[in-house]
């Protein structure tokens, strides 16, 4: 991504119908962030430089050397190239992470709560290897017994509720949950920063062109998948 990220900036950063067709549109500012909700890019290419990784530091964000990119002329470019620049902080952020890596434990040690898992590189990039599902479900019942009873009972949780949230590439996302002591919460609700932020989609649109709500809505960048929920 180093190598080819400034092809992909000056592929479109330069690009004169690129620059005119989002260059105010999708105007919000953020008095009117503020009053819907927004969060992520769309807030801070307003001028308000909110990420809870800086200002609510959580997983060892604080240990990171990187900066939150702000913008203020709050329309569809400003978000654009915001998000370029997002993408160079989180490669900053990475190779720092892949610094402090050190050999050795990166999962729970009870085997009643933890994924019975042994994560490899499968050929989608991803997955368990093959031998360590072969022997969860060919071998070692006992793996198999926690596994699905994790799943089905879950594991009790002390009464009481909770809030927490992350700075989600789209914004914050947060989860809250209420607990009366059993298996299962008795209230979940999901802030999704998708949802929250679609409703700013009238408000970006109004006395502009049909055509500038394609823009709009994509400067957005919703997760319909979260907007549902």
């Amino acid at each position: 991504m180093r190598k080819r990220l400034p092809d992909y900036d000056n592929l479109l950063t330069g690009q004169p119908i690129w620059r005119q067709r989002l260059e105010n549109v999708g105007y919000l500012p953020v008095d009117g962030c503020l009053a819907l909700g927004a969060t992520g890019p769309i807030l801070r290419a307003a001028g308000l430089p909110w990420d809870l990784r800086k200002v609510e530091p959580y997983c060892g964000y604080e240990e990171y050397d990187f900066e939150v990119p702000v913008a203020t002329e709050a329309d569809c470019y400003a978000r654009y190239r915001l998000r370029v620049e997002e993408i160079r902080q989180s490669l900053r952020i990475i190779e720092q992470a892949v610094a402090k890596m050190e050999p050795g434990p990166v999962m729970v040690e009870d085997r009643k709560v933890a994924w019975p898992a042994q994560l490899s590189v499968a050929s989608d990039g991803m997955g368990n290897s093959l031998e360590h599902v072969r022997k969860i479900m060919g071998q070692s019942m006992e793996s198999l017994i926690h596994h699905f009873k994790l799943v089905t009972e879950g594991f009790s949780v002390p009464a009481g509720q909770a809030y927490t949230a992350i700075e989600s590439p789209r914004g914050e996302l947060g989860y809250h949950l209420v607990s009366d002591g059993g298996t299962r919460p008795v209230r979940v609700h999901v802030r999704d920063p998708s949802f929250v932020n679609l409703q700013t989609m009238p408000a970006m649109s109004e006395g502009g062109m049909v055509a500038d709500v394609i823009a709009a809505v994509a400067s957005i960048d919703p997760v319909m998948g979260g907007v549902d929920r």
